[in-house]
């Protein structure tokens, strides 16, 4: 820590006198106004809030005087104690590891600790402090099972983690109650100096109690977002009831004014009412004490008193006096005060609302709503982007959505039906019943999309804000590229040197050449140029004689400088590459506003911080010249070279040029010249394939280009101090080596780059190879990893923070002599890995300022050089500041407190953008969001912290909780915590436009859904965390809009689409089926469907929108930047790449994960892997990784819009057919050589397999059974006592799955599926019901003939029961003939495979059955089938999904119970007490694995005819490599014996498919062409169904 303290020192020393110095470093952590420990102190300790005080209250004096006091105290301190407070702060903040996350706790030691003046053991505070409350934390979420930590089964809101116990150091009272374990004594009574030695024996376990229940409950939504819901509910309710008044007089007449504004000014009431539900809720969630059940119950009573009054006052008009003069007056009065109270709740957040001890609040205003001031233009700007989007948004949805749904509303509502047939069951009742259903449905639908509109205006609003900002500030086409060319070298002196006083002509041009120079050698040397570009991109001296002989040095420039020159821009760098990109953009950005740079030796300490777990530091040899696996048709280098063909020509060139000067012969024949162009080398000398090595690297996503991208750094601080020390150019030659090593420590001294390597000591020969030549070729990096040492007599492991770099000694073991080296109280990964990776290693960081990096990034030497820059964007303080000002007190001295800058944020280029349609997608979305959304969200104070490339200020970061959240599973999204952290408690977060970084995004189809999955997952904790609740209650409206619609409002628009998509086709298929069953006209007993089918057309063309809006942002930030034209061609191939089923597919995916989260919990982080999408994934794999996410949820939506289309034809259906399309299809039709034959064919294989394998002998982790039992285990989780057993059994620990809370489950496990069932059974019976019928709609017969005695509802009941009942007893026969098998024949290693294929198959044949006969019933009608199909799925579905949620017990977490029940060995399995639970498992395992394989041979059989097209692998890639035909991989050369066993698998497995398609579509067309009448003995059989 003394070094630490000392560089910070120094930073600051460099642009002030070491007494101002030492003076603002101790006001920024102890002392000044915006210190953490000062609020804290006045917060906790004296129990004053100075922000929220009243200046002429009694409070608001006491603040006053003790603000006063407190300056004195501070201005009056010896240098002596402010460096020696700061050195307790940060010696306490240093030895606290996973404690740094609770900053208060840290203030509150530090506090104690002040006053203690006593001589103490080294290791005291970390071994009597520390420890005993890392022990406390960690025992909150896991146990030491056999030397393993092992997760409790607890959830969140059991769980009393790092807020809790930060929460607790916030309120003077809790911190009065801390206790002596000993003798009970209270810590307060301790005389203050005496306390430190007795925190030791505080009893932490009594101390702390959860502070925020964060219960996996939707009502989260309700509390955080009231102001959301209140706003569409209340003006849909308005639209609604003054435009449908037939809704509430039945369609009688003239309704009379009063009731009809009595009603319209319901909307109060319905605002009232959903702010009753939130501040019921925040009971739920709030530790209740005498102030918080205060502050809500009497918010509560007058929400409830004024619903009341509603009430009465519509209870009075409606049915007592309707139509005299004082039922208008109240129901005016009623519609006012109404409107102002939907006003009101929406202006005043729910934190504010009706309270009168403004003393009094729900949470700490200090430190959960100190919200940064935004300046007068940006909240001006904030206001008007919302006045913008709801203008727009409540013209577009009254015109468009509101008039037209009336006429439809209106067919449904007024629809009399009294003609449907009497089942025997249910009677006539569902002929009202249907109607109703299907306005309801109707109603859904409207008001989903009426949510949904609002998020479509806002993109399109933030959008044009964003792009003007853009305009604005200069970044855009605007300027031609020649224009901002010759402007280069004037902006580059002016903006990036810091020398601008007096410096002459011939040295302005100097500097501009070093500069230049220095990137376009750079670019050349990293092969984006060639020499001829090289030459024609450089300063070059000129020399000349003049008239007297003399001989004249002149420096010229490049003619790409000269605006009057006529240029050609590819002489200068290739058409569309890298080198154009990066000196078109740094010239664009010279042309912006930015701070003006101070000098290097003025600038401030920074950190580059990286944290690394297992990504790639430098690719092997093995690894780019040879296949990745066997379905891998490419190598990496082959793959790289069609990527960069011009770079890999340049590097060759380079190569050969090296060996030429090495003076290694080299022919110039062609031939010769092969083993260049195919690997790079042709000698095998390590210096050469290493070349090929770092070549391939620095174009995938490695550590090694991070770390060669950022080190960059230290060369632009050198060419900038030679910049600003001319004289030192004049040096003799000797004396250069000195000035160089002297430039070195500059640069050191200026900038550290440090990664924490999370691994390291588990690191492979390979990596730990790779991290040693990282170190010789960068011996300043630094690495930080946790080292870990047994006592070989305890067994006890002491876990140590450890940072070496290359200047540390080798050890002869490999290993290098930490340069520090700092014991842990225990194992500091707690959480899900980053987070506690980067806090463990936070220690090592030095100087004023971080900049957080992922390892997948880059960075380029022109940017490097505006840093400076970029620390002018924190506004911090200088020389020029009045020591007496540093302590001085908001308005007093002419001081007005500014808010701290605490993030600034940089672009994002998306390296990844043009490596297929895929990595092109995603980057888009990357670019999109961290340049464009960004863009506005900083101007309007919306913008959070998103981990890469933010700049923080490290000691505002720091003292408030450091730079992410760890608390595992909550906090899996680490780095947002941090951005609301900070928003909370007063940082400003800005985002520049001048400087960008690199960044590489998950390339292949599984990655990007795995990524997307992590997202979404996340943000389903997000809803449940305590920041959600503090920023939903507390922002004032235009923020708070901003703050949802940027974070949560995407995800729930997602879940929105999805919901409305699932609605919309409820509502078609119950609208269709009236439309099939009635005749088409007005009256009774008749369906009025052409206004429903114009409002059909809106909505799809509604829903349409939604999806289509998502291209418009990437549009239009191209089009800023690089013009309409290559905008419009990268739309274009997004769009011919298929690239509108990959936005459908990863709504889908985005939604299930949300809804998932929150119903299961489970987050985790996910391994993307960023590696480039080659290779080639069987249809097995795709199948299972997104059966239950989304193809499921795509085979139900495709029956309902089969049904749909038979019965009500429209075109707009087409959309609804690709969106299924793309729910279904989409992993396979993205998929690499997805539809080569052979491939296929071998997929057909190995589907087989993945159906059949894991019921015999062994485990098989990917097959069908591990899949069913995953999905099962979600909801049941996993047994304790065998998980316990088996991790002390096999030292190895096992994955805790909690079994998912019923309250959490039921509603989407439970309740969906019936209302979904209840809805598919409706529309069956209602169509049986109208099935016999005359041409004019009259029914033939009161009784459906056609059916048995149990009606329609019988039959479908039936059909959906007795698939059931054959598997129930079908098990139990193959069960017998399994026992009999075991105890009679000897083992028998595939026993069990076999009686699974007997049970399966038998399966299938009886769902096959079942469905012929169903066929054969419904008299081979097609729609009624359908129907009866869809309801049947929806029973089964319902009764399944009750079964395992309501009555499964926890499974095993192994699969002993499944192979037993094949192979019949439950003697010898140990688990025969579990054979009645595996009887049920089965029968529920047979339905789905029928369901499974039709399912996956319908898919197949779909994608099958594709595969027979010409070329179809060669237009496949061209879709997803965007590779032309001529750059394209050719098909790997097998060999012969391969070749032959492929070939044989093809003629057999496709023999055997062919034979499959063959026998299902038999099923379905043969039937009712060959089926001959029932012999009369069979007809009053069927009479029975």
């Amino acid at each position: 820590m003394m070094d630490h303290f000392l560089t910070m020192l120094h930073s600051r020393s460099s642009r002030m006198s070491p007494t101002l110095a030492l003076w603002t470093l101790h006001a920024d952590y102890i002392g000044g106004e915006q210190a953490n420990y000062r609020k804290w102190y006045f917060t906790a300790h004296l129990d004053l809030d100075d922000k929220y005080a009243q200046p002429n209250t009694p409070t608001g004096q006491l603040v006053s005087e003790a603000k006063r006091e407190w300056r004195e105290r501070m201005e009056s301190m010896s240098n002596y104690d402010r460096a020696a407070q700061l050195a307790l702060y940060l010696l306490i903040w240093g030895e606290s590891s996973t404690l740094r996350y609770l900053p208060e706790l840290i203030c509150y030691l530090y506090y104690i600790a002040e006053c203690y003046k006593e001589n103490a053991s080294q290791t005291l505070f970390l071994d009597h402090v520390i420890t005993p409350l890392y022990h406390y934390l960690r025992e909150q979420s896991y146990q030491i099972i056999g030397g393993h930590y092992v997760r409790h089964e607890k959830d969140h809101i059991d769980i009393i983690g790092y807020d809790d116990v930060n929460q607790f150091f916030w309120d003077r009272k809790s911190i009065s109650s801390l206790q002596l374990k000993e003798t009970g004594a209270l810590l307060k009574d301790v005389p203050r100096d005496k306390r430190y030695s007795e925190l030791g024996s505080v009893d932490w376990e009594k101390a702390f109690e959860k502070t925020f229940f964060e219960n996996r409950s939707w009502f989260h939504l309700l509390t955080n977002f009231s102001r959301i819901w209140i706003i569409h509910a209340t003006s849909f309710w308005y639209y609604m009831a003054s435009n449908a008044d037939f809704l509430y007089t039945n369609g009688k007449g003239d309704i009379q004014l009063p009731v009809k504004l009595s009603v319209i000014g319901l909307g109060g009431l319905v605002a009232i009412v959903i702010m009753a539900g939130g501040t019921l809720a925040e009971f739920k969630y709030l530790r209740l004490n005498k102030s918080t059940v205060w502050i809500l119950s009497t918010r509560l009573f007058i929400l409830l008193t004024m619903a009341v009054f509603h009430v009465l006052a519509s209870t009075y008009i409606t049915q007592f006096d309707p139509d005299s003069t004082l039922s208008l007056v109240i129901s005016s009065c009623q519609l006012g005060i109404g409107v102002m109270i939907s006003f009101f709740l929406v202006l005043v957040p729910s934190s504010e609302l009706f309270r009168y001890r403004k003393s009094q609040h729900l949470s700490c205003k200090t430190f959960t709503a100190n919200f940064p001031t935004l300046k007068k233009d940006d909240r001006f700007v904030s206001v008007l982007l919302w006045v913008c989007v709801f203008i727009c948004k409540f013209l577009e949805t009254y015109f468009f959505l509101a008039l037209s749904f009336r006429d439809a509303m209106y067919a449904t509502v007024m629809m009399r039906l009294n003609n449907c047939s009497n089942d025997p069951l249910l009677g006539t009742w569902l002929c009202s019943v249907v109607p109703f259903l299907a306005t309801v449905l109707m109603f859904l639908v409207e008001f989903a999309l009426f949510f949904l509109d609002t998020y479509l205006w806002y993109v399109i609003w933030n959008t044009i804000f964003s792009v003007y900002q853009s305009i604005r500030t200069g970044v855009s086409v605007m300027t031609s590229w020649k224009i901002l060319f010759s402007r280069v070298p004037r902006n580059m002196y002016n903006k990036i040197t810091a020398t601008k006083s007096y410096f002459s002509a011939h040295m302005r041009r100097l500097a501009c050449s070093q500069m230049w120079n220095a990137v376009i050698i750079s670019m050349y040397r990293d092969h984006l140029l060639s020499i001829n570009n090289l030459q024609s991109l450089l300063y070059q001296v000129k020399v000349e004689e003049d008239s007297e002989g003399h001989v004249v040095r002149e420096l010229q420039p490049p003619t790409v400088f000269d605006p009057r020159a006529a240029l050609n821009m590819e002489s200068y760098f290739p058409k569309h590459s890298e080198a154009e990109r990066r000196l078109s953009f740094f010239a664009q950005s010279l042309a912006t506003q930015f701070p003006s740079p101070c000098t290097v030796d003025s600038m401030p300490v920074f950190t580059v911080f990286t944290p690394h777990y297992a990504e790639k530091m430098i690719l092997s040899l093995r690894e780019i010249i040879r296949e990745e696996d066997t379905t891998t048709r490419v190598t990496l280098l082959e793959y790289l070279k069609r990527l960069h063909p011009t770079e890999w020509k340049n590097f060759v060139k380079d190569t050969k040029f090296i060996m030429e000067e090495s003076e290694i012969p080299i022919k110039v024949s062609e031939k010769d010249d092969l083993p260049f162009y195919c690997i790079g080398f042709k000698s095998s000398a390590p210096e050469y394939t290493l070349r090929t090595r770092l070549w391939a690297s620095l174009r995938a996503q490695t550590l090694y280009r991070t770390i060669n991208g950022f080190m960059n750094y230290a060369r632009a601080l050198k060419i900038l101090h030679r910049i600003e020390h001319p004289e030192e150019d004049e040096l003799p030659e000797l004396q250069k080596k000195q000035r160089d090593h002297r430039l070195d420590l500059i640069a050191h001294e200026k900038f550290r780059f440090l990664v924490t390597m999370q691994r390291y000591i588990k690191f492979n020969k390979e990596e730990r190879e790779g991290c040693d030549y990282l170190l010789v070729e960068y011996p300043y990096l630094q690495i930080a990893y946790i080292d870990e040492q047994m006592d070989p007599d305890t067994g006890v492991i002491t876990y140590y923070s450890v940072l070496i770099d290359g200047h540390c000694q080798l050890l002869p073991d490999g290993k290098r002599v930490p340069k520090y080296k700092i014991r842990l109280p225990g194992n500091p990964i707690l959480g899900d890995g980053k987070s506690d990776n980067q806090n463990h290693a936070l220690i090592f960081y030095r100087g004023e300022y971080l900049q957080l990096v992922d390892a997948n990034q880059d960075n380029y030497l022109e940017e490097c050089m505006k840093i400076r820059s970029i620390f002018g964007e924190f506004e911090h303080q200088d020389d020029s500041v009045d020591i007496n000002k540093i302590y001085a007190l908001q308005g007093q001295d002419d001081m007005t407190l500014v808010d701290p800058v605490a993030i600034v944020g940089a672009r994002e280029y998306i390296f990844s953008e043009n490596v297929g349609v895929l990595g092109d997608i995603a980057a888009g979305k990357e670019q999109t969001f961290g340049t464009l959304t960004q863009r506005i969200m900083a101007k309007t104070g919306g913008r959070l912290h998103y981990g890469h490339p933010d700049f923080l200020n490290a000691v505002f970061m720091t003292t408030r909780g450091g730079v992410s959240k760890a608390q595992r599973g909550l906090h899996l999204n680490e780095d947002i915590y941090a951005g609301m952290n900070t928003l909370i408690r007063g940082g400003r977060i800005k985002h520049t436009e001048y400087l960008q970084c690199g960044k590489g995004r998950d390339l292949g189809f599984c990655s990007i859904l795995n990524f997307t999955t992590k997202i979404g997952t996340g943000m389903g904790e997000q809803l449940l965390s305590r920041e959600y609740y503090y920023l939903g209650t507390q922002l004032s409206l235009d923020r708070f809009l901003t703050f949802y619609y940027a974070h949560p409002g995407f995800h729930m628009n997602n879940i929105l689409i999805i919901f409305t998509i699932q609605i919309f086709l409820f509502c078609m298929t119950m609208i269709s089926t009236m439309a099939s069953s009635l005749p088409q006209c007005k009256g009774t007993n008749c369906f009025d469907i052409k206004p429903v089918y114009d409002w059909f057309q809106r909505c799809i063309l509604s829903i349409f929108m939604v999806f289509f809006i998502a291209f418009l942002p990437l549009f239009l930030q191209e089009m800023t930047e690089k013009g309409t034209a290559r905008s419009m061609w990268r739309l274009f191939k997004q769009f011919l790449s298929l690239s509108p089923l990959f936005e459908v597919f990863v709504t889908q995916i985005y939604a299930n994960s949300v809804l998932s989260n929150l119903s299961f919990g489970g987050a985790r982080y996910i391994s993307t892997g960023r590696g480039f999408a080659t290779s080639r994934l069987p249809f097995s794999v795709l199948y299972a990784r997104f059966a239950n996410a989304s193809i499921y949820f795509g085979a139900r939506t495709m029956c309902m819009l089969f049904f749909v289309s038979l019965a009500v034809w429209i075109p707009h259906l087409i959309y609804f057919w690709a969106t299924v399309a793309a729910l279904l299809i989409s992993p396979f039709v993205f998929n690499p050589h997805q539809f080569v034959f052979v491939e296929f064919i071998n997929d057909y294989r190995e589907f087989l397999g993945w159906l059949s394998r894991g019921n015999s002998g062994r485990y098989y982790e990917h097959s069908w059974i591990t899949f069913c039992r995953q999905i099962r285990t979600r909801v049941t989780g996993n047994k304790k006592k065998a998980r316990h057993d088996s991790t002390l059994t096999n030292k190895t620990p096992i994955v805790v799955v909690p079994r998912a809370h019923l309250s959490s489950i039921f509603f989407a496990e439970v309740m969906m599926p019936f209302i979904q069932a209840s809805i598919c059974v409706s529309c069956y019976i209602f169509y049986k019901s109208r099935e016999q019928t005359d041409v004019y709609g009259k029914l033939l017969s009161n009784v459906n003939t056609s059916l048995g005695p149990y009606g329609a509802l019988g039959r479908v009941v039936f059909i959906s029961v007795a698939p059931i009942l054959f598997n129930s007893i079908m098990l139990l026969f193959v069960q017998c003939i399994s026992l009999i098998l075991f105890y009679v024949t000897s083992a028998h290693r595939r026993r069990g495979y076999y009686m699974s294929m007997i049970g399966h198959g038998l399966a299938v044949l009886g769902f096959v059955l079942f469905y012929e006969v169903f066929w054969t019933l419904e008299r081979f009608k097609v729609k009624s089938t359908l129907l009866g199909l869809i309801s049947m799925l929806a029973i089964q579905r319902f009764i399944f999904k009750s079964v395992v949620s309501l009555f499964m017990t926890r499974e095993l977490h192994h699969d002993a119970t499944n192979r037993a029940w094949w192979s019949g060995s439950w003697k010898t399995s140990k688990v025969t007490h579990l054979a009645m639970r595996e009887y049920v498992c089965k029968i529920v395992e047979m339905s789905i694995f029928t369901t499974d394989f039709i399912l996956g041979h319908l898919l197949l059989f779909v994608l099958f005819p594709i595969t027979l097209i010409p070329s179809i692998d060669r237009i496949h890639s061209l879709i997803l490599f965007w590779l032309l035909p001529s750059k394209q991989i050719r098909p790997s050369v097998l060999p012969t014996k391969e070749r032959r066993r492929r070939q044989k698998i093809t003629y057999q497995y496709g023999f055997l498919f062919v034979l499959h398609m063959v026998c299902f579509m038999g099923l379905i067309l043969l039937p009712p062409h060959i089926s001959p009448p029932l012999p009369i003995e069979y007809r009053s059989l069927i009479k029975l169904f």
